[in-house]
């Protein structure tokens, strides 16, 4: 059974399907029944009740670079256990949105991630943008929008950190971080390895890990393997898509350094392909987009068992290999703790992408980015339980980004010259390199019994160096250069400098009520660092100011005095300053920046009913908005909210143990896009997990179901480009994708 190092915010399984989607099939009735069967079962369970008074096992993260009690904390963390996303196959980050009430990963046709965590996040249209909710792989920041891709495999826990987070954290986390931490060698030998079986599709998992104890240090290797099937049908050439697959080997090692010393080392590389996309017009489309392509089997279905129809001239492809390396070096000294965390990670990433979502040549993609990074971090910590803790640090960051893109067209009447079609091709390139410095330091003093107050401080110097160009590869004749000079005129190497300086802080105030009820109140600002967008059609466009953030938090974490139950609340309030949004305007993308703010609450709640018998539920409310306009922000649901249990049923059957998990993830309708324009629908996810166990853990199989009800969503946005909808405005279309059914998998895993 999971203890409470699974989701603390609803531990719940991660469903295929992706948070922000639309609900074709919407029964009102589906969460009242699902919960009606949780609280069932709980009543149930509870009749069972052992003499023995249960005790939820303790959470430990690390988000304040400090192992601490989540409960002991003024910050609102969500903890995600390497129990929950094994159980559930959790194996990408994209996953983790139908794991925690309030974070949001939204896929896009370029396979980049959106993420938004209280309905604040940055669209991710641009591979030169940071993102406003960071990413941490073992304490080193792998923000980019591409290392969302990171296989979750052979991990202690996964934290989603809420709220602003830059006094500690740094480098663009200043609306929350997800932090990844990978489970380290051990001084016993042991191991596993767990295989997924997906009937009907046909997908297929494959995972594992070795430790390997010795008397040089102790190792360990751990490998993952994905060949997941695709779940729509390209009609155009007979294909199923998206298939994904995804191949990842990690290496760890552990040594001892003299008296007090430890030395961790790692290295991970991953290779991942991509063949397909879902994103297809509507079946509404019309006007130009239809006109360019008479007849043809065009646009999504509303009935889910028969979305299907899919019409790519072909299949779109996605390569990427990737590689990271960490290096933390611990010392205890006398009168503190010195750290140095060193990283290096790389990508490279190739895909061809059909433009104009059709089933012919119009408008075809080709893109490539390569990016590396060494980041270098240096602290020192006080020991915890002093009246005076503290932690200073020093962070150096050097990274680069190569990107282009080749854009192909052939355009069809009344596009042409006579009998000739217009056709061009044009390449646009985008260096960047990115220098960041540095400083941070954190107090916290503990006066009296019960009274504790905290403050930060980070200062930040950033460098970005860019060069923005693009130049015309093949021209159509002379009314193809008017058109391509119109949507991609030619430009020359143009040099982009940007400096900034940032400083950002925190304070907080902690008292302790009692032993079991904490309360808290915060204040954080952070930073997120301007640029320059590559999207657009003229780099005098492409530059963009810093994002401000600042975040206040009141709140309290209430554990029961014999340690069975949890309840913890947070009010919540964010401000922003020049708040990055991304639009699709038809011929590019524009980054501008509005005020913004997000307010809301969080709810969270565990209890071990018996030994036998966890029930978890929490929920988030946000209420997002752009300040000048009161346009609702995209990603941003009303109410997200989750209930999980987890049994061990009370029956002897063939000297096995039974284990039924079961959840329930609801998120309110929220709009895709800026402008408020047509929002996707409330969505419903139920997913349920029966195991036989062998008693001593050695062993066990299970079958777990996801989306159980075959809930039916889609997502998109407009297209301006090409053509309109007969409910949007002339001159837009709707391109949209589905996300996947119901699926049934066979499981098992093998422990040594």
């Amino acid at each position: 059974m999971d203890g409470p190092g699974g989701v603390s915010s609803g531990q719940h399984p991660a469903h295929q399907l992706r948070a922000g989607e639309r609900v074709f099939h919407k029964d009102t009735r589906t969460l009242k029944k699902a919960v009606s069967g949780i609280v069932l079962l709980v009543v149930v369970g509870h009749s069972h009740a052992q003499e023995v008074a249960p005790v939820l096992e303790e959470v430990l993260v690390t988000a304040q670079k400090r192992v601490q009690n989540v409960q002991d904390i003024p910050v609102t963390v969500n903890v995600v256990s390497a129990q929950h996303l094994d159980k559930f196959s959790i194996r990408n980050t994209a996953d983790l949105a139908d794991a925690v009430p309030g974070l949001t990963i939204q896929p896009t046709p370029q396979n980049l991630a959106q993420v938004a965590i209280r309905g604040l996040g940055t669209g991710s249209a641009s591979e030169s943008l940071d993102q406003s909710v960071g990413l941490f792989i073992d304490g080193i920041w792998s923000g980019r929008v591409r290392d969302f891709q990171t296989a979750l495999f052979d991990v202690e826990r996964v934290e989603v950190i809420k709220g602003t987070q830059n006094t500690l954290l740094g480098k663009n986390s200043s609306l929350g971080a997800l932090s990844i931490i990978s489970s380290k060698p051990g001084d016993t030998f042991t191991g596993y390895v767990q295989g997924d079986y997906e009937t009907g599709f046909g997908s297929r998992y494959l995972t594992g890990a070795v430790n390997i104890p010795s008397s040089l240090g102790n190792y360990r290797l751990a490998f993952n393997a994905v060949d997941e099937a695709g779940y729509v049908d390209n009609n155009a050439i007979g294909s199923e898509v998206p298939e994904r697959e995804q191949n990842t080997l990690r290496v760890a090692a552990r040594f001892a350094i003299g008296e007090g010393g430890r030395l961790d080392l790692s290295y991970e590389y991953d290779d991942l392909h991509i063949t397909g996309d879902t994103f297809q017009p509507d079946k509404d489309s019309v006007g130009f987009m239809r006109s360019m392509n008479p007849g043809a089997d065009i646009g999504l279905d509303d009935n889910k068992y028969a979305f299907t129809s899919y019409s790519g001239h072909g299949d779109a492809d996605d390569e990427q290999t990737s590689q990271r390396a960490v290096a933390l070096y611990e010392q205890a000294l006398a009168r503190f703790t010195l750290t140095s965390l060193t990283g290096w990670s790389e990508y490279e990433n190739d895909r061809l992408t059909d433009t104009d979502f059709l089933s012919v040549d119009y408008l075809t993609s080709v893109f490539a980015s390569d990016y590396e990074q060494f980041t270098q971090e240096l602290r020192i910590a006080s020991p915890q339980g002093e009246r005076l803790e503290y932690m200073l640090g020093i962070y150096y960051h050097d990274s680069a980004l190569d990107y282009g893109n080749i854009t192909d067209s052939a355009f069809p009447p009344p596009f042409t010259i006579g009998p000739l079609p217009v056709d061009s091709s044009s390449l646009l390139t985008y260096t960047q390199d990115t220098k960041i410095l540095s400083t941070y330091g954190q107090a916290s003093l503990y006066f009296g019994q019960q009274w504790s107050a905290t403050l930060g401080l980070r200062y930040t110097e950033e460098d970005k160096d860019a060069v923005w160009a693009r130049e015309r590869l093949r021209s159509g004749g002379p009314l193809a250069d008017i058109l391509a000079g119109v949507i991609s005129p030619e430009v020359a190497p143009t040099d982009l400098h940007r400096k900034e300086y940032n400083l950002d802080g925190s304070v907080s105030l902690q008292y302790d009520f009692s032993d079991q009820l904490t309360g808290y109140l915060s204040w954080a600002s952070g930073s997120k660092s301007g640029g320059f967008s590559i999207n657009v059609a003229v780099p005098e466009e492409a530059e963009f100011d810093t994002e401000k953030a600042q975040t206040s938090e009141l709140g309290f974490k209430w554990q029961s005095a014999g340690g069975a139950g949890l309840f913890n609340a947070a009010l919540f309030y964010t401000d922003i300053d020049d708040f990055q949004v991304v639009s699709f305007v038809g011929t590019g993308f524009l980054t501008s920046t509005v005020p913004a703010r997000s307010r809301g609450l969080e709810l969270e709640t565990r209890w071990l009913l018996t030994a036998d018998l966890l029930v978890g539920a929490s929920a988030t409310y946000v209420d997002a908005e752009e300040k000048d306009s009161g346009l609702t922000l995209p990603y941003a649901p009303e109410w997200s909210a989750a209930v999980d249990v987890a049994w061990t049923l009370p029956v002897d059957l063939a000297g096995l143990e039974w284990r039924l998990e079961g959840a329930v993830n609801y998120r309110d309708e929220q709009y895709q896009q800026r402008l408020e324009a047509d929002p996707d629908g409330a969505l419903t996810l139920v997913d349920v997990r029966l195991a036989m166990v062998q008693p001593d853990g050695s062993w066990e199989l299970a079958l777990v179901a996801r989306n159980l009800l075959d809930e039916s969503s889609s997502f998109g946005f407009d297209f301006p480009f090409f053509g309109g909808r007969d409910e949007v405005p002339a001159g837009t279309t709707t391109i949209g994708s589905v996300s996947r059914p119901r699926t049934l998998a066979v499981q098992g895993r093998y422990n040594f």
